[in-house]
């Protein structure tokens, strides 16, 4: 699994892939996000279920004899759709990807799914997929009046319809075009044999009819969000499928990420906790972090009771002032007012112990204490 910020590197570098790119100009990936490829190959095995045997195209080139040569086409099945959702990492939202029953002999399904482009924005798709048996019965017996006129050519199938009705094989040629041996149902057993193979097909699809229809409308988003083809041949199928997908992998190297994700930090816990002091945040918001630097650096708060480890011991210090039994702090009116500097810049001191703070410790103190206190002071207030 590889990461890369940039489309054309990523286009370059799995070019002998069947790439598949949801979108078709190169987007620019924030800080946040990162594009992460993934490959998945398909098993060509006969009895894989990844893929499924659709016809065949003309290659458009000669044979030794001037005749066209030919290339079998298959198409994906539901295993390797499902593995390509999974890598291109696309979710269906559980409250619109529901089945409805319109009809006794009708079943319709609906999905709806979303995928984040590699731009960082969602693409959303919503299909659906409706079963009728009564289309469907239909759709069977035409299948077999033809078969038993023309001749069943599929091999397993005629071998099956000799044992239980009269006929003849004959040689002639499949859909494909390949030679075959065919059984061809004998006149007075035709009718016979197309109420019984209708017969056997519509017990089979009226067990499953309500997966088979949920089946397709998720495939049929699963395809459209991944802009799939709809055939392949062997030999594209041979290469991995390419799935680009966005991923969260934020730059910690960058301030403006670190910042972000002690925001986010501090967020969480005004959650808990309830909202952060006003001065608290602005001062987190300084390039230089000020309010690190001030109220949350151990060096120079080391006696500081919020950075001491469960085993420390939380002892007031000696000149401490206990506070009234009542745990009332001191009134508003009893604040000092800051004293002016020759600057002209108002300085604060603790109201406790008469020591200089600034001006961030000042409103978070007056906030919760309703007096200025230094951290030393705001200590013992916060455990009395």
């Amino acid at each position: 699994m590889d990461k890369n910020y940039s489309l054309a590197e990523m286009q370059s570098k799995y070019k002998d892939c069947n790439l598949l790119l949801p979108v078709s100009t190169e987007a620019q990936i924030n800080p946040f996000y990162a594009l992460t490829v993934m490959e998945v190959k398909a098993d060509l095995s006969e009895n894989s279920g990844d893929i499924f045997k659709v016809g065949s195209i003309n290659t458009g080139m000669k044979g030794p004899d001037d005749k066209d040569i030919w290339a079998e086409t298959f198409s994906p099945a539901k295993p390797l759709l499902m593995k390509l959702a999974t890598a291109a990492g696309i979710h269906f939202d559980p409250n619109n990807t529901y089945g409805t029953r319109p009809s006794k002999n009708t079943y319709k399904a609906k999905a709806f799914g979303a995928m984040r482009l590699p731009d960082g924005t969602a693409k959303t798709h919503c299909d659906e997929k409706l079963i009728d048996l009564d289309d469907e019965e239909d759709r069977f017996r035409l299948e077999f009046m033809d078969k038993s006129i023309q001749g069943i050519t599929d091999n397993k199938a005629a071998q099956e319809a000799a044992k239980l009705f009269k006929g003849e094989w004959f040689e002639t040629k499949n859909k494909w075009n390949k030679k075959v041996q065919a059984y061809k149902i004998a006149d007075e057993d035709r009718q016979t044999y197309i109420d019984r193979s209708v017969m056997v097909n519509m017990s089979l699809l009226r067990k499953s009819a309500a997966e088979k229809a949920m089946s397709g409308a998720i495939l049929r988003v699963i395809r459209a969000l991944i802009g799939m083809k709809g055939q392949y041949t062997k030999e594209e199928l041979k290469k991995p499928f390419a799935v680009p997908r966005v991923t969260f992998s934020p730059d910690y190297n960058d301030p403006k990420v670190r910042w972000a994700m002690l925001e986010q930090g501090l967020n969480s816990v005004s959650n808990m906790f309830g909202a952060m002091p006003a001065p608290m945040i602005g001062a987190a918001q300084d390039a230089d972090y000020t309010i690190v630097s001030d109220m949350f650096n151990p060096d120079d708060h080391a006696d500081n009771a919020a950075f001491a480890s469960d085993g420390d011991a939380m002892t007031p210090p000696e000149d401490y002032n206990f506070a009234e039994p009542s745990g009332q702090a001191a009134s508003a009116s009893a604040v000092p007012p800051p004293a002016q500097q020759p600057n002209g810049e108002a300085s604060y001191v603790c109201a406790d112990c008469g020591v200089s703070i600034n001006d961030t410790v000042y409103s978070f103190s007056l906030k919760k204490y309703e007096i200025p206190l230094c951290m030393k002071c705001q200590r013992g207030a916060g455990s009395a």
